[in-house]
């Protein structure tokens, strides 16, 4: 059998750098440790991340203006104090698995990165912060590793010459060779990006025109294209999150004085200074609960909101569940933050015993979001109970954001009975402002398992290649329990349904698809026989040669590239067998 050794690319292009959006978002929560440690373990070369400034200057990683989307906690970032932020949970929304991850600190993001030798793409989401950005990445001789980009690029700084490879970036729509010619010539670097999209061709296409540097929502299959192996990248320091500033001090002969310190904290809570209130608040965590707790139930009374807020965050981090029920009466209050706060106060307790009252007050609440608060409360709290009340809720909620919560609510329950709710909003036509609804659709699907893959399989025959995308995802992280209804799908009369069903196949790496795929490679349609073409090359079945040789001086360029590739990657797994067989056997 007889494969050229010819790559799909030619020998003098250069490989692009490939950098994950935000890391790989397909499996762990954005702008966190664990993103970077994914983006490590994956090999890409970097890492784009959002930089955001809090109240006391602290530089932190986060995207929106506000931190409720990706952690337990309310509030806009430049109005919290990062002592706060660090006490809250910003992986569990995306599984049990990240419970406790924190948000970073944007200064030990930049020591992982020199550990782990990762590149950055700097996304400076306020103005003004530019010099202390830098001034920090120059401080930890990270300059090299730092690409400029938006507000750092037009910043300017007078050592730029430090930094790594000016990017200049060219928008997808508007890619040529002429503009990537042009941007060369001033020893420039073409930075574009591929975002909510996985198309090999694409990426295959800007590889043969010169990129520079891609960022991908889909690192792996950027990764893939390049036919960069993943690696587990071992020798490699890791940076843990950082301590939780929230012992309890044990009461022991400091009675008195931890009894006098309480005092003095709840005085200090009830000052108008809103930092130093806050400050005493965190204080009370470290104190023994038994002579906090009365005292800050005591100041569930006081009528200034920010002295009760206050109290009921607190509460909330105390452990103490008994609190519970003093905190859920203040759902009814007249101010919708305090309400808040005391949604958030009972998650953060594991309250069950307030799941009867979160879901009649989600039935009753008018702000959007306290509804949104309190459907990811049912959510992380668990109860089958609160499945009718969310799916009513989405379908009678208008606010997107709220659906979302209630979706991911239903992933985290795992209840049959929103199976087919969630797959009415995977496929729902409703514009931009559903997108993340949507993708959370295919993650709860995905998290409530195989008996979603008859709804997934059929969201495979969807006109919208979105649709198509977060439902063949969703397939694989399910994966080979999938692979005979993918296989039924081979045989779609959508032959973009068949082309995402040997994508899937391709993905889950399944030799039980091998036939099928076998078969899909007759198919009458060019795209469904490349996508074939490639899956075989992935699955790695040496039974596939003889198919795959037939295909190498195909007249479509896709399906003699994908042919070939996959062909190449089958003898050399041969022989990587072969070598490690040959091992074992010596003595």
């Amino acid at each position: 059998m007889f494969f050229s050794i010819t790559s799909v690319f030619a020998e003098d292009i250069k490989r692009p750098e490939i950098i994950a959006h935000h890391g790989v978002l397909e499996d762990v929560p954005e702008n966190t440790f664990a993103a970077l440690r994914s983006a490590v373990e994956l090999g890409v070369d970097g890492i784009e991340i959002d930089i955001r400034q809090t109240k006391d200057n602290q530089l932190i990683l986060m995207c929106d203006e506000t931190i409720d989307r990706t952690t337990d906690g309310k509030g806009r970032v430049d109005q919290l104090l990062y002592a706060e932020i660090q006490q809250y949970d910003a992986g569990s929304w995306r599984g049990v698995e990240f419970r406790n991850e924190q948000v970073p600190l944007f200064s030990d993001v930049l020591k992982f990165c020199k550990i782990n030798n990762l590149k950055l793409i700097l996304n400076v989401k306020q103005t003004c912060l530019e010099k202390q950005v830098l001034d920090l990445v120059k401080a930890n001789e990270m300059s090299s590793q730092v690409y400029l980009w938006g507000t750092l690029r037009n910043f300017n700084p007078e050592d730029a010459e430090l930094f790594g490879k000016e990017l200049v970036y060219v928008a997808p729509e508007e890619i040529t060779e002429e503009k990537f010619d042009q941007i060369h010539e001033e020893k420039k670097y073409v930075f574009t990006s591929l975002l909510n999209n996985d198309d090999r061709k694409t990426l295959k296409n800007w590889v043969k025109m010169g990129v520079d540097v891609i960022m991908v929502d889909y690192p792996c299959v950027a990764l893939d294209t390049l036919n960069i192996k993943r690696q587990m990248v071992s020798g490699k320091k890791t940076f843990r999150n950082r301590d939780i500033n929230r012992p309890q001090m044990e009461a022991d002969s400091n009675t008195a004085f931890i009894q006098e310190k309480v005092k003095t904290l709840v005085k200090t809570m009830e000052d108008e200074d809103s930092d130093k209130a806050r400050n005493a608040a965190l204080a009370m965590m470290v104190l023994p609960r038994k002579y906090t707790v009365l005292h800050l139930l005591k100041l569930l009374q006081n009528k200034h909101p920010q002295i009760k807020q206050n109290a009921i965050w607190t509460l909330g981090f105390c452990g103490d569940e008994s609190a519970a029920s003093y905190i859920q009466s203040l759902l009814k209050d007249k101010n919708a933050e305090i309400r808040r706060e005391a949604v958030l106060a009972l998650k953060r307790l594991g309250a069950t015993q307030s799941v009867p009252i979160l879901i009649e007050t989600l039935r009753t609440e008018k702000d959007s979001w306290v509804k949104y608060d309190i459907a990811r409360t049912l959510g992380t709290l668990g109860d089958q109970g609160a499945v009718y009340a969310l799916t009513n809720a989405i379908m009678k909620e208008k606010n997107w954001y709220v659906k979302s919560a209630c979706i991911e609510a239903l992933g985290h329950i795992g209840s049959d009975k929103a199976m087919s709710i969630l797959s009415n909003i995977l496929i729902a036509d409703a514009g931009e402002d559903a997108a993340w609804a949507r993708t959370k659709a295919a993650w709860a699907l995905a998290a409530i398992g195989e008996k979603t893959i008859p709804l997934l399989t059929n969201a495979l025959r969807d006109n919208e290649e979105a649709t198509r995308r977060r439902a063949g995802w969703a397939l694989v992280k399910i994966g080979a329990p999938a692979v005979k209804e993918l296989i039924s799908s081979l045989r779609e009369i959508n032959k973009f349904t068949r082309e995402r069903a040997a994508l899937t196949l391709g993905w889950i790496g399944d030799e039980r698809a091998v036939n099928a795929l076998l078969w899909a490679l007759k198919d009458e349609e060019p795209s469904v026989v490349s996508a074939a073409a490639w899956a075989l090359g992935r699955i790695g079945s040496p039974m596939a040669l003889s198919a795959l040789q037939s295909l190498v001086n195909d007249k479509n360029s896709d399906i003699r590239g994908n042919a070939t590739e996959a062909g190449q990657r089958i003898l050399a797994n041969k022989e990587r067998m072969a070598y490690y067989k040959e091992s074992a056997q010596k003595p």
